[in-house]
């Protein structure tokens, strides 16, 4: 009888309407913010480039990543192509580089070493440029021929290690998903591809 009459004073009194929704970003969570550089070494038609770039947002639970990321390309990237209206090839540069939203998540984050897994989903440009375009003005001789946006989506895996409560430091592969670009020298699949990332990731972890 007492069983009884303590479950029908619970059914009675407990309102479901009084309970908070559980949402990802509530006032219950943890918020902290975080910024980071990375250095990516991958093939950009055929030559080995090096994209230097930085990214930052918000840790919620310490483990979902929020944010944006940029990445540019810093180093020489040379192929033989065709500048318009010449029928011979010369040697060409690219340059550019891509942006976008970051999301992500990391698994096992208080262990020593630890999965994180960045996304980036965004847009970037590259340009096809000619340095020996205005071969009488040896001081200002390039030109850009041609340029052209695109899609990018880059997902990523890397192992992280804690150096200290404020500083992580993470190494892994990407895989560079670019779509959309409309070059008569450079083609999709000339620039997507798998890439080695390097992280220095700063903030309350």
């Amino acid at each position: 009888m007492s069983f009884f009459a303590v479950a029908q004073t619970y059914v009675d009194t407990h309102d479901p309407d009084d309970e908070e929704i559980k949402s990802l970003l509530s006032k219950q969570n943890d918020l902290n913010a975080f910024g980071a550089a990375d250095l990516k070494v991958g093939d950009l038609k055929r030559e080995r480039a090096l994209l230097v770039g930085a990214y930052g947002g918000f840790i919620i639970n310490r483990r979902y990543l929020f944010g944006v990321a940029g990445y540019g390309l810093v180093t020489n990237v040379e192929f033989e192509g065709l500048v318009q209206g010449q029928t011979d090839e010369k040697k060409l540069n690219l340059h550019g580089g891509y942006g976008g939203v970051l999301i992500g998540w990391t698994i096992a984050h208080k262990e020593l070493v630890h999965i994180s897994i960045p996304i980036v989903l965004g847009a970037g440009s590259f340009d096809v440029v000619d340095k020996d375009f205005f071969v009488n003005n040896p001081a200002d001789s390039e030109f850009t021929i041609e340029s052209s946006v695109f899609f990018v989506a880059e997902p990523g895996l890397e192992a992280e290690f804690n150096i200290t409560k404020y500083f992580r430091l993470g190494a892994g592969l990407t895989y560079r998903y670019i779509s959309g670009v409309e070059l008569e020298n450079v083609k999709d699949d000339e620039i997507t591809g798998t890439t080695a990332i390097i992280s220095f990731r700063f903030g309350r972890f």
